[in-house]
């Protein structure tokens, strides 16, 4: 194990979190804001109002922009940054959840590179320097809140960037703020709070006991959160809990520090989604399940593991490849629980797209996907196949 763990961000959770907003942009010395966000809920929920006061109590200009979308665009982004220059904004702040968290980052990172801010995103550039972003939270599952990663959309190219630079500077986290937020939308997100246990857990490494124990409990604490959280989607203290776990889950993957992680299933959602426009989660839903199932007749052992450990399977009764498959079913019957999609017909994801989303995995089978088990293109079309 040998790594450096770091974060600069501050993370202020509970009820009125929200009333440290002036002290926090204070403290960053913010003297012009863009702030993003989606939809009205930030009307709704009093952000707005409470955004504006801090902003005047610290004598900061307020620029606003509520255009973001799921699976946020390259666009949206490019036009920001152009009204972040002309404002000299020094600061970003975001509302919602990831969509809204990554467009900021991206914005944060654009506004000092001097080319195009999509460079950044398909590897043509490094970022070297980032506007301080914060957030403040709606949507519990992504850990954008926290993350080093922001992932954006050209057109059907869906692109994720990692760097340290984009973690935001503080997340303002009030449970309440997610009552408002539809619940499809909260569904996926927490399916893919818990996919984001796995992620890390799924590890071609030699597995670190540690990391192992807990990732198994947040992915066990996971579960029982969104089983509780669809029952009643309105439960003050279940929200409480998926909130805390999103925090934890993705703090610059904290609980999985020393490991190797895996990522096959983002990556290939990333795709779909860019293709497709699936919510992120819900595709996640749709296709996890069948990278198990496929994966597991060459490499069941550490599917077979979690299914001992977490969702109390018999190592004596059951070999590791039907054990991987038990998994596989428990998660599924999980994402259905929840209302999501559990195949890709249902995203209206047909087999005559599988080809090219293989091709632009693998770049035409010149690379491969994952670091659990590589798949190739064409056990991602295999996959893809199981999934339709």
């Amino acid at each position: 194990m040998t790594f450096t763990y770091y974060t600069p961000s501050e993370l202020v959770f509970g009820p009125d979190a929200q009333a440290q907003l002036e002290r926090l942009l204070a403290k960053h010395h913010a003297t012009s804001i863009l702030f993003v966000y989606s939809g009205d809920y930030v009307f709704e929920l009093g952000i707005h109002d409470i955004v504006e006061s801090a902003a005047r109590s610290i004598g900061a200009q307020l620029i606003e922009n509520g255009d973001v979308v799921p699976n946020p665009r390259i666009d949206l982004v490019r036009s920001l940054v152009t009204q972040a220059r002309e404002h000299q904004v020094d600061f970003v702040l975001a509302a919602g959840g990831a969509s809204s968290f990554d467009t900021a980052k991206a914005v944060g990172v654009g506004v000092p590179y001097h080319g195009d801010v999509w460079d950044l995103f398909d590897g043509t550039a490094t970022p070297s320097d980032t506007l301080p972003v914060g957030v403040i939270s709606t949507l519990p599952g992504s850990g954008s809140e926290v993350s080093d990663c922001a992932v954006l959309q050209q057109e059907h190219d869906k692109r994720a960037l990692e760097t340290r630079l984009i973690i935001p500077r503080f997340a303002i986290v009030n449970p309440e703020y997610s009552r408002t937020a539809p619940y499809h939308y909260q569904a996926a997100a927490v399916a893919d709070l818990a996919v984001g246990f796995l992620e890390p857990y799924f590890t071609a490494k030699p597995h670190i006991e540690a990391a192992d124990r807990l990732l198994e409990g947040g992915l066990i604490a996971a579960i029982a959160q969104g089983r509780r959280f669809a029952e009643d989607p309105q439960s003050l203290t279940t929200r409480t809990e998926l909130h805390w776990l999103s925090a934890t889950m993705f703090n610059h993957c904290f609980l999985a520090t020393g490991s190797d992680n895996d990522w096959t299933t983002h990556r290939i959602e990333h795709e779909i989604g860019g293709e497709f426009d699936v919510i992120h989660g819900e595709g996640i839903a749709a296709i996890l399940p069948f990278i198990i199932r496929y994966v597991a007749r060459r490499r069941p052992e550490r599917y077979a593991q979690l299914a001992v450990r977490a969702f109390g399977v018999d190592p004596y009764d059951v070999d590791e490849y039907h054990a991987a498959n038990i998994l596989a079913d428990e998660l599924e019957r999980y994402f259905k629980l929840l209302g999501l999609a559990t195949s890709l017909h249902e995203l209206s994801v047909g087999a005559e797209s599988f080809a090219h989303i293989a091709d632009r995995l693998t770049h035409n089978g010149a690379t491969s996907v994952g670091n659990y088990s590589p798949l190739n293109r064409a056990d991602v079309l295999a996959i893809l196949e199981l999934a339709r």
